[in-house]
């Protein structure tokens, strides 16, 4: 779908009550979605085993933990990874949505179910593995983090505002233990260009933010923050255990597109290197 059929489609529900707009939304992501369980399965795959490698070179174990996860998704299947391959002893999930469906989880149980003794929780409002709880339209700052070991987001901080992303870690850091960590995954690029090739991964960055308000809205909203920014705002609290980012590509095509755009002056400070870097993981620990 090209980009701005996406956004005025976006536009038409943002004005709707938000019950009805949610409903809608929802509707339409289900009948547009062309994955398979499968597919979904693997693509998280890549994510988890993206975390295991940085927990594992900075001698962080998965193994008995008990972790919480910022953004629970659509199907939680990487809560389900953390408990079966992990072996994790609880995963909290939070999400500001309620996104699970009773159907989805059934398939994901059917899945696991040939590789794995699954048991239920018969009590939850979804059939999801036990010492699986899932927080649905709850702040993660609402949250019991005492005795949290991990808190770990996927593709999630990039579609949060800065000033809730500063609030968030104030949170947790009143509230995690010492020597907690915290993981990030983020995809800093215009995800509007992963639909529609025509479009730079920087081409939100050629928009003033006023510009940029008036395009986006609470469906696909993102913050644009560049690597130093979010490094600004963890470094003064927590100690930033590892970082790493994906490099430019000179003869990419990538790499051709953004030479061709008018960055805004709102980055003029930043570097190249700055502007494209993608794939963000940051490592985080309570000091």
């Amino acid at each position: 779908m090209k980009h701005s059929l996406k956004t005025n489609i976006f536009k038409v529900l943002s004005v709707l009550p938000d019950r009805l707009g949610y409903a809608v939304y929802h509707f339409l992501q289900n009948i547009g979605g062309k994955l398979t369980l499968e597919d979904k399965i693997r693509s998280t795959n890549d994510s988890y085993q993206t975390i295991v490698r940085i927990l594992h070179d900075n001698n962080v174990s998965i193994e008995g933990t008990k972790i919480a996860e910022l953004g629970s998704g659509w199907v939680p299947i990487f809560p389900y990874q953390l408990i079966l391959d992990g072996k994790a002893r609880q995963v909290d999930t939070y999400d500001i949505n309620e996104h699970y469906s009773t159907k989805e989880v059934a398939k994901l149980n059917s899945y696991y179910s040939s590789k794995y003794t699954v048991e239920t929780d018969s009590k939850s409002k979804y059939p999801l593995l036990k010492n699986i709880f899932y927080y649905p339209k709850t702040d993660i700052c609402n949250g019991d983090l005492k005795d949290i070991d991990l808190i770990v987001s996927r593709f999630v901080l990039e579609h949060v505002p800065p000033g809730e992303i500063a609030r968030m870690h104030q949170f947790m850091l009143a509230n995690l233990k010492s020597g907690s960590h915290i993981l990030h995954l983020i995809s800093p690029s215009d995800h509007r260009a992963y639909q529609d090739s025509s479009l730079s991964l920087q081409d939100f960055l050629k928009y003033s933010e006023a510009e940029w308000n008036q395009i986006q809205t609470k469906f696909d909203y993102h913050n644009r923050l560049r690597l130093p920014q979010y490094l600004a705002l963890f470094q003064n609290e927590f100690e930033i255990t590892f970082f790493e980012h994906s490099t430019i590509n000179m003869e990419s095509e990538s790499f051709k597109k953004f030479s061709k755009l008018k960055i805004h002056d709102d980055f003029n400070n930043f570097t190249d290197e700055e502007l494209m870097a993608g794939n963000i993981n940051i490592l985080l620990k309570k000091k």
